[in-house]
């Protein structure tokens, strides 16, 4: 068991998504003996009813809330998701202008002018293009590069391979995506392990290992280790899984952002 477990990426009841109120979640990291956690609720900047912007003052206060009340337990922090920024670039930039965090995450859910993967059934649909489309795309968000670390690099696989058995040969996109990792890495950001999926089907970790050492070696510094806890009994949930991916990928540290600044914590 490591001493100092940190959950970068959890969602309360204030995402449209999420089931537990920010004081349960801090309950339930407590109890597992985790170090801290940050609350990174969902602004998908490209839906008006889902950006955030006329909404997380509440959030942000409800936070600030759990910080004082949990000082002496944990480190509580004030994250977002900023989902599909790039559509929406005006929404996404005025929410980083107006609020402060300690951590942006950024991800990307659809691809333009379309549902979030989660909702696609898959059969019968051309995966390889929209694959091919998520992953440019990507590239795009990577390039922006006003956030603090990318999430679930291969989230189509939670739904294709993982939820509806469709087997997903990842290879032709292998370019691109090293792209992808050398630009985050060149541009001093962030990759996050996301284990839900460990949880969720797919039986293996967004990314899986193979991309972990591939940033490794373009020159990856940070990684963040995440849940992506929508409901209080998952926060925290195979985070040790995450650790040993890290050293496994040959880094020394894993990555928590305070201020929008990483900071490098030693496995232990």
């Amino acid at each position: 068991m490591y001493q100092n477990l940190f959950d970068s990426h959890t969602h309360s009841d204030n995402s449209h998504d999420g089931h537990a109120p920010i004081s349960l979640m801090c309950e339930a990291a407590q109890a597992k003996g985790l170090m801290g956690f940050a609350i990174t609720d969902h602004c998908e900047c490209d839906d008006p009813k889902l950006n955030m912007i006329n909404r997380f003052a509440a959030v942000q206060f409800e936070i600030l809330k759990a910080q004082a009340a949990f000082r002496e337990q944990m480190t509580v922090l004030c994250g977002i998701e900023l989902g599909q920024a790039i559509y929406a670039p005006d929404v996404a930039e005025a929410l980083l202008e107006k609020y402060k965090f300690d951590f942006v995450l950024a991800s990307l859910h659809n691809n333009p002018g379309h549902v979030d993967l989660c909702h696609v059934g898959f059969e019968g649909e051309n995966v390889p293009e929209i694959l091919q489309n998520y992953y440019e795309n990507l590239l795009k968000l990577a390039q922006w590069n006003k956030f603090d670390a990318l999430a679930h690099l291969t989230y189509p696989l939670r739904y294709i391979q993982g939820m509806q058995g469709i087997p997903v040969d990842m290879k032709p996109y292998d370019e691109l995506i090293r792209e992808i990792l050398k630009t985050i890495a060149q541009n001093g950001k962030a990759i996050e392990i996301n284990t839900s999926t460990l949880r969720q089907g797919l039986g293996m970790t967004m990314p899986s290992l193979e991309y972990v050492k591939w940033f490794k070696e373009l020159g990856g510094e940070y990684v963040t280790i995440g849940s992506d806890a929508h409901w209080a009994k998952d926060i925290g949930t195979d985070l040790d899984v995450g650790m040993d991916m890290v050293k496994e990928a040959g880094f020394e540290y894993f990555t928590v952002f305070r201020r929008r600044e990483p900071k490098l914590l030693k496995i232990l």
